[in-house]
């Protein structure tokens, strides 16, 4: 049987790290819409070609490309176990499109996981990210210090923080997230479908938390 999830959560809640924890164990592929969207714009396919052009002028990709972009994904082979879907869907719309796919392919989503966290704790994780200006290897400064302060261990080149990581940025990433993720958690929610996590310092103890939801 597929196991088809949807993962939510805000900037810093865990999500990349738990995506990386679970679907090895499952036997699922983790699907990023904007990893995807870069992939099929790559492959110069006709939708990708099209996707593309959207992208370029700078406006939205419309929610029919996208779903045919995930419907397209969800028939290829090395999804066939299930996935992890990141990233989409964001609105309503887009989550009663997922739920048309889904139940055209035979297989509804199992579950969506909604890593919730403070602002505080995103605050101490995010500012603390730096990454290698020159080949991009990632740090955290608590976490996972560079041996010498502002210098890559692999390259030796200049540590540098993403203008998104900073905290006032940070704080309104966070406060867009609520405001335009609460109406998608209130929809799984009545479908009871939504299973929240409170998401700490502790990656493990998220991952045997969805493990023991989805074993029983």
């Amino acid at each position: 049987m597929t196991k088809d999830l949807i993962i939510l959560g805000a900037p810093g809640a865990g999500k990349g790290t738990l995506a990386v924890d679970l679907c090895p164990r499952l036997g699922i592929k983790h699907i990023s819409t904007g990893d995807l969207l870069r992939e099929v714009i790559v492959s110069g396919s006709p939708l990708g070609q099209e996707i593309n052009g959207y992208v370029k002028s700078g406006a939205l990709v419309p929610d029919d490309l996208i779903g045919q972009m995930i419907k397209d994904t969800l028939n290829s082979a090395d999804c066939k176990n299930g996935v992890l879907l990141d990233g989409f869907p964001r609105t309503i719309p887009q989550a009663e499109m997922l739920e048309k796919i889904m139940t055209d392919l035979g297989r509804p989503i199992s579950a969506v996981f909604y890593l919730s966290v403070e602002l505080d704790r995103v605050i101490r994780r995010l500012v603390n990210r730096v990454s290698c200006q020159k080949c991009g290897k990632p740090y955290h400064l608590i976490n996972l210090p560079p041996k010498q302060s502002g210098v890559c261990d692999a390259c030796g080149g200049a540590l540098i923080q993403r203008e998104d990581d900073k905290e006032e940025t940070i704080r309104k990433r966070f406060a867009t997230f609520i405001e335009k993720t609460q109406p998608l958690i209130d929809f799984y929610q009545k479908q009871n479908l939504l299973v929240e996590i409170k998401a700490d310092d502790d990656p493990q103890k998220t991952l045997a938390v969805v493990l023991k939801y989805l074993a029983e």
